[in-house]
């Protein structure tokens, strides 16, 4: 799965997020202090201002003493008033969309699971926020027009109270909407990619016999070789095996397991309902450095001319020599619990993605090989593990025997240290050199777990073997792929980001509403929505690291018809520009830092349709998170509240 920005740890995001926090709610209060010393210096004059401004405060500060059961009447109030405004409605809509889709979605795709996946997703994101968003946007503003309000304020409930059970009501009606779409999107993908084959063995099994290898023994020796039939718009190929059982190839993604039933002189297979399709990956990733030669190693490869940086380039052989050029992957925590049996039976797991640059004419299908090795970090042991060949951006499984028969070699590695000088790691650090020829390289039979990995860590070597051809890997294109995880819990977490996308939302439209008509309030919680996600973007210009300069240069640039990459003339002009570009930049900063990062919760799609696990540290940070800007959203829509006349309490 592509993540450009890495999520850290939940143990070491808390802290500093925390601080932030605390500076960014520390600063609000002063400047709301600020505001409301002005306001009243304004209104009763320096010295008559004290007593209304302290009172303001006290006021303010009792209202936030909260009353459940006025809360809780608000937000009945609230689903009662949504629900008649015929809100569930859009849960019929989307059983009927998910009726229509099952027409058009093809279940024999290259990859079905991304693709219905892609489809409930988008779907229910979509309809969520838009129903998050109009009732949180008309939600006060109607009640104003109707003059409901009025019936409510002479009540004894609080501004705060009315503010925060609108929130609450909206998101109770929003969740159990969504609860509902959930349930039924994953009933309609697991249907729509079930499946079965047809498998006989008169009629799509071929006898293998010439193949045979007379010393293998029955579990190893070939008996029939075929095709299933046809289902999902795809066949898996089968091999039979002397002992009786079958395996089935994956296809699409996914295999079937089949059984075999003989008796007497029939045999009958029955291929069940198929595996894999949907996953739930937990991968183990190390951290990337690169290796060429004797050099030290460093953080990037090479650099192809890709505008894209994802991902760095290592070189393949060249003239007939070689590649010294290797990725070099260190893991942590690499130990045998963390694998199935199945795993540690028929061999360790490692996927990989890698990007493919071409630099000699050829056949543009043709695959480029790799290898890897194996490393012990501590002794310097190194052996290759497998030779495999692949595409650009396919992901690949080569498996690492738990007893390998190989031909060792001790590789002395060269690392770069954090002052920037180079750190010599020795391969004789645990066992003298001499000792170390001796018992390593006149060796051939290893065990992964004894050999090579040293107190849970192990490094992975990535080389390219093709002439004049490069891969690039990132940090998080190769993996040891660990037991998988529950498909259903994984598909729940993929909803919760979805959930708390319509938090955010309701929160936003709420707070417009307190000052906005209707329809203006639904512009600028549309406005926060695409902002939200193009935070990173904003955040690039405040901190001028965008091609042309900031919008006073870029507008600059268009009227002069100027392109991007040539530099301004040195004049009085150019230089007011660009002050008027750092000030605005200024403002970009302060912004970017108060949106909230809507496009974050992307992740949680992209995991669950790129089939992994999604942690439990993303759901703690973004929980976390998604409250501490609906908190302060409250508190200020209550103050913009409580400052009409309508609603003085």
């Amino acid at each position: 799965m592509i993540l450009e920005q890495n999520i850290p740890p939940f143990s070491q995001w808390i802290a500093g997020a925390a601080i932030h926090w605390i500076i960014a709610a520390a600063t609000l209060c002063a400047v709301a202090m600020i505001i409301g010393a002005v306001w009243a210096f304004v209104q009763y004059g320096f010295k008559g201002s004290w007593i209304p401004f302290a009172n303001a405060v006290r006021r303010g500060g009792s209202s936030l003493i909260l009353s459940p059961q006025r809360t809780w009447a608000i937000v009945r109030l609230t689903i009662k008033e949504s629900v008649r405004r015929r809100v569930l409605f859009i849960f019929v809509f989307f059983m009927l969309l998910l009726l229509v889709a099952g027409w058009f979605l093809d279940p024999g795709s290259e990859d079905p699971a991304r693709l219905y996946l892609s489809f409930v997703l988008g779907a229910t994101t979509v309809m969520i926020l838009l129903m998050s968003l109009f009732l949180s946007a008309f939600s006060l503003p109607t009640d104003f027009k109707t003059k409901t309000i009025y019936t409510v304020v002479t009540k004894p409930v609080r501004s705060s109270e009315l503010v925060l059970g609108r929130i609450i009501g909206i998101t109770l009606l929003g969740t159990l909407i969504l609860v509902l779409m959930g349930v039924f999107s994953f009933l309609f993908v697991t249907n729509g990619l079930q499946h079965t084959h047809l498998l006989t063995e008169k009629e799509d099994l071929t006898p293998v016999s010439v193949e045979n290898d007379q010393t293998a023994s029955d579990t190893q020796r070939i008996t029939f070789r075929g095709e299933t039939r046809l289902a999902n718009g795809h066949k898996h190929p089968v091999t039979v095996f002397a002992d009786g059982h079958a395996v089935c190839e994956p296809v699409n993604g996914h295999t079937h397991r089949i059984s075999v039933d003989k008796r007497g002189d029939l045999t009958r297979y029955s291929v069940e309902a198929e595996r894999g399709t949907m996953q739930a990956r937990q991968p183990v990733y190390g951290k990337l450095s690169y290796r060429r030669g004797n050099d030290p190693e460093t953080r990037s490869g090479i650099n192809v001319g890709d505008e894209w940086e994802y991902r760095s380039y290592i070189a393949g052989a060249t003239a007939g020599s070689p590649t010294t050029e290797a990725a070099v992957f260190a893991f942590t925590g690499i130990h045998e619990s963390l694998f199935t049996k199945q795993s540690l039976a028929a061999g360790l797991p490692v996927e990989m993605t890698v990007g493919i640059m071409r630099t000699v004419k050829g056949n543009i299908e043709e695959r480029v090989t790799g290898n890897l090795f194996v490393r012990n970090p501590k002794t310097g042991l190194r052996i290759e593990v497998g030779t495999f060949s692949t595409e650009e951006f396919i992901t690949k499984t080569v498996t690492i025997p738990v007893k390998m028969t190989r031909t060792p070699m001790l590789v002395q590695r060269n690392v770069t240290a954090n002052d920037g000088g180079a750190v010599k790691i020795p391969d004789n650090n645990v066992i003298a050199k001499e000792k170390a020829d001796t018992l390593f390289t006149e060796r051939r039979e290893f065990d992964f777990f004894k050999d090579f990995v040293a107190g849970g860590e192990v490094e992975i070597w990535l080389q390219c073997i093709d002439n004049m051809q490069y891969l690039g890997v990132s940090q998080r294109d190769l993996y040891f792929r660990v037991a998988d995880a529950s498909v259903e819990l994984n598909f729940v977490k993929g909803f919760f980001g979805i959930w708390m996308q319509m938090i955010m939302l309701t929160a936003f439209g709420v707070l417009f509403s307190t000052f906005l008509s209707g329809t203006v309030a639904m512009v600028s919680t549309v406005g926060v929505l695409v902002v939200g996600f193009a935070k990173a973007f904003f955040i690039e210009i405040g901190l001028n690291r965008v091609l042309g300069g900031g919008p006073f240069e870029s507008f600059y640039r268009l009227m002069i018809q100027q392109n991007m990459v040539t530099d301004l003339p040195n004049t009085f002009s150019t230089s007011f520009i660009k002050v008027c570009d750092q000030i605005f930049s200024l403002f970009l900063r302060l912004i970017g830092q108060a949106i909230p990062p809507l496009s974050d919760y992307e992740v949680y799609a992209a995991a669950l349709v790129s089939g992994f696990n999604i942690p439990s540290d993303w759901l703690l940070i973004h929980g976390i998170m998604t409250l501490a800007y609906a908190l302060p959203i409250f508190v200020v829509a209550y103050l913009i509240l409580s400052n009409r006349e309508v609603a003085k309490s």
